[in-house]
């Protein structure tokens, strides 16, 4: 008999303490910014007669608990030679430099973002501009993300401009 009083007390008490921290979810957690810090990294494949390597940095800036700024400079530097290429002695080598600038911006559980990269290599150049909004639900267990760019690039001296119509283009994301 105790036993199914013990059960009957629990099972009225679970939709009450299911309530409780439904409510207390979103005092709990929100969207936050990242963290200060500063990232250094040296990349370098070596393999196939070929070899590709460079360095990164990437710094992150809180102005406030609202903003955050975000810089990224990236190398890669291409060698490489393949059979034939070591028969005839002329090596191939190129070198792609990336720049990035972004600022974020957090109201309540959103972050809206907005950046511009600009990557450039010895036969192409692409600039791209992307906006995204992030959304946190269910006291930050899932998130929603959609983002948007707008780039503009010149291959070997042609220059296109790719803005975003319609979702199947590829190009917009939903996470």
């Amino acid at each position: 008999m105790a036993v199914t009083e013990a059960r009957r007390i629990r099972y009225a008490l679970a939709p009450l303490l299911a309530l409780l921290l439904a409510l207390a979810a979103p005092l709990v957690s929100a969207a936050t910014l990242p963290e200060d810090n500063v990232d250094m990294l040296y990349h370098r494949y070596d393999g196939g007669g070929m070899v590709i390597d460079g360095p990164s940095v990437l710094v992150r800036k809180n102005a406030g608990p609202q903003v955050s700024f975000t810089g990224q400079y990236y190398v890669d530097s291409v060698s490489a030679a393949s059979v034939d290429v070591l028969a005839t002695a002329s090596p191939y080598t190129e070198e792609r430099d990336e720049y990035s600038l972004g600022v974020d911006y957090l109201h309540e559980d959103a972050i809206l973002s907005l950046g511009y990269t600009n990557s450039s290599e010895n036969d192409y150049e692409a600039n791209t501009v992307y906006f995204s909004v992030s959304q946190e639900f269910f006291g930050g267990m899932s998130t929603v993300t959609m983002a948007t760019p707008m780039a503009g690039t010149t291959w070997a001296g042609l220059a296109t401009t790719t803005s975003v119509k319609k979702p199947t283009d590829g190009i917009t994301s939903l996470v």
